[in-house]
């Protein structure tokens, strides 16, 4: 099976996302089932066999690029014709921004099944960074234009108040903007449901309230996930938190596997006499984006409680870091003491983070906006126990509960984690549950599983889509 994947992020710039994919086609390739991936182009990126970047350029956030082909189309065409040449027998698109919609227009073009990876959590992000409705309005008409799917107003979400002109006006200018924003978003038993006695995972409702965000944001994602054969959700805590306009024999449930990264004493102890981290340091870890949907600012808060009563803590934060300022501002609000005991390291390779891993005591992990958060299971591999604060994510997600829970509040979280410092055979014992837990996700099963569903959307592709038009 020859699968062509679709991403709006990748390498030089690192994310769950990009970790995913790489998993995804490496185990593939493995098994027999060549691929190609489609990404945006980056300034010094390294070559890759069947890795076709498209032309792109910066967005002004979080290292992101978009390709301008959406508003020229024909700057697409050559990007086709080698996607063409490369005869795939199915697309994988993994993100929603100008990348993945080409990959929607690619399965038309050529007529091919598609499967949709629903990465990232967008009413979430949205509500983080407050974009407006009417700016996703205007990404939906944008997009639409391209698929050739004529929107009518009344499909798209009203805006009333003293602000709508306003928004109206900046639409277009926000429209790069929120594409960027949103794309920075396996075991078998637990992945295809189909295969558990024939049944779909159960969605609950969510519980959050509908705006006018959600409401335009749940018609971009009817736009982009219509002609899905089938949808990928990483863990249930994503179908608690959204309703996906997707019927539910198309929804499966296949986690990301991850391998674990090797380190040795002497890579760890670089790192620590590399960024000034004492032998006597407890160090408490977190890997990903320094930024707010992140809940960095409730680690900060916490922390500081965390080094009143526990001074030789030490915050070690590895990730990009995009909002200086107000990362700043956080550390300015924790104190001196506090601040004086974080050390931020950036984003980094994957044998630091490794060594990052070994130097840990614990991970700390706020972010109530993942989907998965493969960080976790990659503590979890080199045995360092985590704190969080998803309670679907906790106990649904692939360490199944082999954590442990705080509520999303500074004093909840720091007593949490300062329980751990205070227990170190309980913690060790959480460690060991997470590291098997997370051993049960490798990456050959992971291939395997989505070959499963790869089977499932090449047969579903055969019959009529919503359209009323038959696709090979």
């Amino acid at each position: 099976m020859r699968v062509v994947h679709f991403s709006d992020t990748y390498l030089p710039r690192r994310d769950g996302v990009i970790t995913s994919i790489r998993t995804l086609t490496s185990a593939l390739a493995e098994q027999g089932h060549p691929g190609m991936t489609v990404v945006p182009r980056h300034p010094g990126q390294a070559v890759e066999d069947n890795l076709l970047t498209l032309r792109a350029l910066p967005c002004g956030v979080a290292n992101l690029r978009l390709s301008p082909w959406l508003l020229r189309e024909t700057g697409a065409s050559g990007v086709l014709d080698q996607i063409a040449a490369f005869q795939p027998d199915m697309v994988h698109v993994h993100t929603p921004g100008t990348v993945g919609l080409l990959g929607v227009v690619a399965a038309r073009k050529f007529g091919l099944p598609m499967v949709h990876t629903y990465h990232t959590d967008l009413h979430a992000y949205a509500d983080a960074y407050r974009v407006p409705a009417s700016a996703l309005n205007a990404l939906t008409k944008l997009y639409a234009r391209r698929l050739g799917t004529p929107v009518h107003e009344s499909h798209l979400v009203p805006i009333t108040g003293p602000r709508a002109v306003r928004y109206a006006r900046r639409a277009a200018a926000r429209t790069r903007l929120v594409a960027g924003r949103a794309a920075s978003v396996a075991g078998r038993a637990a992945s295809v449901a189909r295969r558990a006695a024939g049944r779909r995972p159960a969605r609950t409702a969510p519980e959050r309230p509908i705006s006018n965000r959600h409401a335009a944001i749940d018609n971009y994602n009817r736009l982009l996930l219509g002609d899905a054969d089938a949808v990928i959700v990483p863990t249930r805590a994503a179908l608690n938190r959204i309703t996906l306009p997707v019927p539910d024999e198309r929804i499966f449930l296949v986690p990301t596997g991850v391998a674990a990264r090797p380190t040795t004493p002497e890579a760890v102890a670089a790192f620590r006499a590399e960024h000034g981290i004492a032998d006597t340091d407890r160090v408490l870890l977190f890997v990903g984006r320094v930024n707010r949907e992140k809940g960095v600012g409730l680690l900060i808060e916490s922390f500081s409680r965390i080094v009143a009563r526990c001074p030789e803590a030490r915050l070690v934060l590895v990730g990009a870091v995009f909002e200086r300022r107000w990362l700043a501002s956080l550390l300015d609000a924790a104190g001196p003491e506090a601040a004086a005991r974080v050390t931020i390291v950036g984003e980094q390779p994957s044998h630091v983070v490794a060594a990052a891993y070994g130097a840990a005591e614990a991970f700390v992990f706020p972010s109530l906006s993942d989907t998965q958060a493969l960080v976790l299971q990659e503590a979890a591999l080199a045995g360092v126990p985590a704190v969080m604060c998803d309670e679907v994510l906790h106990g649904q997600g692939p360490l199944g509960g082999a954590a442990v829970l705080a509520a999303p509040e500074p004093d909840r979280f720091a007593d949490a984690v300062l329980s751990l410092l205070a227990d170190p055979e309980g913690a060790r014992r959480v460690g060991r549950a997470a590291a098997a837990q997370a051993a049960r996700h490798t990456p050959s099963a992971y291939a395997e599983t989505m070959c499963e569903v790869y089977a499932f959307a090449s047969a579903a592709a055969g019959r009529l889509n919503d359209r009323g038009r038959t696709r090979r």
